[in-house]
């Protein structure tokens, strides 16, 4: 064959023409797909097929470009084609299908590109999932009595905290897996947002004594589901069903029980259905923290006295006692003494449950007592690995004692494995401005305050962050929005950061925040109080108040010892004599370092 006469036939066929436009074209198609099919949830497999059949299709368009042609009366094949027949269509139409191709695919990358979703605080990007990991979503409620869904949620988060005891197995934490509650989102995209590979969902009916419980298994990267069951049992029977769920995921996610298949993940640990209903109903209000503290500590009360061997419920009792004074809602002095005497009646009635030692841990850091602390904040994380909320107040419990690089990868830990949490975001961004990481923390604390802006211990936070940093301007709009969620006008917290701002306004700031009702929330906190003192220029008072904590243990703020605004006192004889009476900063036994 004539090599220059077979590459004018190629010419002639339109082959080559016909070969650019479809490269072209198809690496824009195959552009586009990728860019817009994410978004619609589409798996990567089928993007992969679809490139594969572009490029299987190469050689088949080419052939197809050689054996016919297209023209007025109709496809034809090429041999039946008049050779001196140039029509200028036929000409042109390979730039055609290029311009078209270039304008598809422009379109389709600026489609994908501004119809996804920015990662947020609550929208985190992902990679590759994890295999053993897990989020519980609240169970949807179907009895006749609509007030019953805190039992539907109580279910849910016992057969959470069951799976958040098996060791590698990550647990997604309630506070991030409860805020999917009621909104109908493709499970995929809840996983991606978790970080977690597989979903655990169900419904709960409740009629009399009887209970049905409906539970299905899903993998987020295929959204196939993988196992499901159906439970109808009697309410006393409630926490063998909680159990045998927590197993039989535990089976199919191939992961290692603690100590062994035959040891219950959930313990019957009261015969009392009323009570248990009370316990689950508080759980929800402990939770989300904030004045819901006190109604919990009632609910847990209740529980308690129709079982008084209910190790749980005073576990739980316990931990809202000593968070009360933290939300402003009692005093150190009243509620120290309840949570302490809780939390040794949990502990005598059940020490392998890991809220019982997480309750003990927390009394025993409120009186800075900080090897019992420490030991009892281990013995919970062995107990119960996946727990988010035990790792969280371990990581509060080192930033307060002085460990602030171990605080920061405790705190980092516990947002894995809740990461639209409130509280421990703040931490976070707490932990950060500890060691100075002023940029990490400030943008850490921005980005809470604009996730979470009606949540107070942000306000409250960032206004401590920015006061630090001498960020006045952010300070000020961040105490105010901290009074005006605390029920107050704002204004004399805002009068607090303009008195540092300006001298011509320190004496009213300081008369304020030794007066004003309005700041009575800090003046209950020696610590708080403190660091507000030392802010405006009293060094003398800052340093009373600080001695006072250092006898009464009168703070739930030991960290923001640790922070800037406190520097100014560290060489000072008053300041050192805090810290050595205090035994800080506390390094745990070099065996036991974190």
């Amino acid at each position: 064959m004539n090599p220059k006469g077979f590459f004018g036939e190629l010419k002639r066929r339109n082959v080559y023409k016909v070969a650019v436009a479809y490269i072209f074209g198809g690496w824009a198609l195959s552009q586009g797909i990728a860019q817009v099919f994410p978004v619609f949830d589409v798996p990567n497999w089928a993007i992969r097929l679809i490139v594969l059949l572009i490029i299987v299709g190469f050689p088949v368009a080419v052939g197809l470009a050689w054996a016919f042609e297209i023209t007025p009366e109709g496809i034809k094949r090429t041999e039946d084609v008049d050779a001196s027949d140039h029509r200028l269509p036929k000409k042109y139409v390979w730039l055609y299908v290029v311009i078209v191709g270039a304008i598809l695919s422009v379109a389709l990358f600026f489609l994908g590109r501004y119809t996804a979703q920015t990662p947020r605080q609550s929208e985190p990007a992902t990679g590759s999932l994890p295999d053993k990991s897990i989020a519980v979503l609240p169970f949807e409620n179907l009895s006749d009595d609509k007030n019953t869904a805190y039992f539907s949620d109580g279910i849910t988060e016992e057969i959470l905290n069951a799976l958040a005891q098996i060791p590698n197995l990550k647990v997604a934490a309630r506070r991030s897996a409860f805020q999917f509650k009621g909104r109908d989102l493709d499970l995929r995209n809840i996983g991606k947002i978790l970080g977690v590979g597989h979903i655990l969902e169900g419904s709960l009916q409740k009629a009399g004594d009887q209970v049905r419980i409906n539970v299905q298994l899903v993998d987020v990267q295929n959204g196939l589901q993988t196992w499901s069951e159906k439970y109808d049992r009697k309410l006393d029977n409630v926490f063998a069903i909680e159990d045998e769920i927590a197993k039989a995921i535990a089976t199919q996610l191939r992961v290692q029980l603690t100590g062994g298949a035959g040891q219950p993940l959930v313990v019957d640990s009261t015969n009392n259905p009323q009570a248990h209903e009370l316990y689950l109903r508080g759980l929800g209000l402990l939770a989300a923290r904030g004045p819901g503290l006190l109604q919990a500590s009632d609910l847990f009360q209740q529980a308690v006295k129709l079982d008084a061997g209910y190790a749980p419920a005073w576990g739980a009792l316990a931990i809202t006692e000593i968070l009360l004074p933290s939300y402003g809602l009692n005093s150190f002095e009243t509620a120290l003494p309840r949570g302490e005497s809780a939390a040794q009646r949990a502990l005598s009635l059940d020490p392998n449950i890991a809220p019982s030692h997480v309750a003990v841990a927390m009394a025993n850091a409120a009186r800075c007592r900080w090897p019992e602390a420490d030991k009892s904040f281990r013995r919970a994380l062995v107990l119960s690995p996946g727990d988010a909320e035990a790792v969280n107040q371990y990581a509060q419990f080192l930033s307060a004692v002085g460990q602030l690089e171990p605080a920061l990868r405790e705190i980092e830990h516990a947002e894995q494995l809740d990461p639209l949490s409130p509280i421990i975001g703040v931490i976070h961004a707490g932990a950060l401005a500890a060691l100075r990481r002023d940029a990490a923390a400030e943008a850490q604390i921005k980005k809470m305050l604009a996730a979470y802006p009606e949540f107070r211990p942000t306000q409250a936070w960032g206004a401590a962050q920015f006061i630090d940093r001498r960020m006045y301007a952010e300070a000020e709009a961040a105490s105010r929005a901290s009074g005006k969620l605390g029920g107050q006008t704002g204004e004399a917290k805002a009068l607090l950061v303009r008195g540092m701002a300006d001298p011509a306004q320190r004496v009213a700031a300081i008369n304020s925040l030794k007066t004003s009702p309005d700041n009575d929330d800090i003046r209950k906190d020696a610590i708080l109080y403190a660091f507000y003192l030392v802010s405006l220029g009293e060094r003398g008072s800052a340093l009373d108040q600080l001695e006072i904590y250092a006898d009464k243990h009168s703070s739930g703020f030991a960290a923001w010892l640790w922070n800037r605004g406190f520097d100014s006192l560290r060489d000072d004889p008053r300041f050192k004599a805090v810290l050595a009476k205090l035994s800080l900063p506390y390094t745990p036994p070099a065996a036991d370092q974190p």
